[in-house]
């Protein structure tokens, strides 16, 4: 599975932090996380399997830039740096679960 993994600076708490996401289709990740309108023009989009980031985000691939999606709209992600994308096994199952506080200990 494609993922794509990017540090940024959480407006929340001003603590640097990493997201991890694994790619899917816009119209899944539509119809999993309830949201609405158009998925960013020449982006790949990612559903965040990290216990930090947001619900989802995308990359746009012409200029290496990350977005979250917020009531419908698409916000740059100012403090984004160190993108990576990579792959991790598919083992058949499907999108991995996101991950949470307790299952990081």
């Amino acid at each position: 599975m494609d993922t794509c993994q990017f540090t940024y600076v959480s407006l929340r708490d001003g603590i640097q932090r990493t997201a991890l996401g694994v790619e899917q289709a816009w119209e899944v990740l539509c119809a999993k996380l309830h949201r609405d309108g158009p998925g960013l023009p020449n982006g790949k989009h990612y559903f965040t399997i990290s216990v930090d980031g947001p619900q989802l985000f995308a990359v746009d691939t012409e200029s290496d830039s990350v977005y979250y999606h917020e009531c419908g709209v698409w916000c740059s992600y100012v403090t984004a740096r160190d993108i990576i994308i990579g792959t991790i096994p598919d083992d058949g199952t499907g999108c991995p679960p996101r991950a949470t506080a307790d299952s990081q200990q």
